[in-house]
């Protein structure tokens, strides 16, 4: 495997499924040299798969702050973080999981889409759609070799 997505969400809750839609999504593309995951929490076990990984996208939903309506590909740095017991892992964390447990060293990067809805049984919000599509098509131009943000800056669309 060469590239794996991780969306990760409540897909009961609204807008917090965005992120497994978008990792279904791309499972349904079938593209070789790509695992696509669709998760409900990330947990310490996603680290195996994360180092088998060159690439590793984390796809989520972000509260939307006011003023704040853009949906953004950043680049992750591995962190540790303090003993975790539970299982609220950040990606970054994971990252770095991978790389002391395996030696992996794969390259990350987060989408966060905004999302406003949250209650079990919503639909998705306007903007959360919107920020799927444009997760959908950033995936598409990474997987067609189009060019790709270098690593080090974040890559982000305004919507509406």
């Amino acid at each position: 495997m060469k590239t794996l997505v991780i969306g990760y969400g409540n897909s009961l809750r609204g807008d917090d499924g965005v992120g497994p839609w978008v990792a279904e999504q791309v499972a349904e593309w079938n593209l070789p040299e790509v695992r696509s995951l669709s998760v409900h929490q990330l947990t310490p076990e996603l680290a195996t798969e994360v180092a088998e990984a060159e690439v590793v996208f984390f796809i989520d939903a972000c509260v939307m702050e006011a003023g704040k309506t853009q949906a953004c590909l950043e680049p992750i740095a591995p962190q540790p973080e303090k003993s975790r017991i539970d299982h609220l892992w950040s990606p970054s964390v994971l990252v770095h999981l991978a790389q002391t447990l395996y030696g992996a060293d794969p390259i990350a990067y987060q989408i966060l889409i905004p999302a406003l809805q949250f209650d079990y049984g919503a639909p998705l919000s306007a903007i959360a759609r919107e920020g799927r599509a444009w997760s959908l098509e950033t995936l598409k131009h990474y997987f067609n070799n189009l060019p790709s943000p270098s690593g080090k800056e974040a890559l982000c669309m305004k919507l509406a």
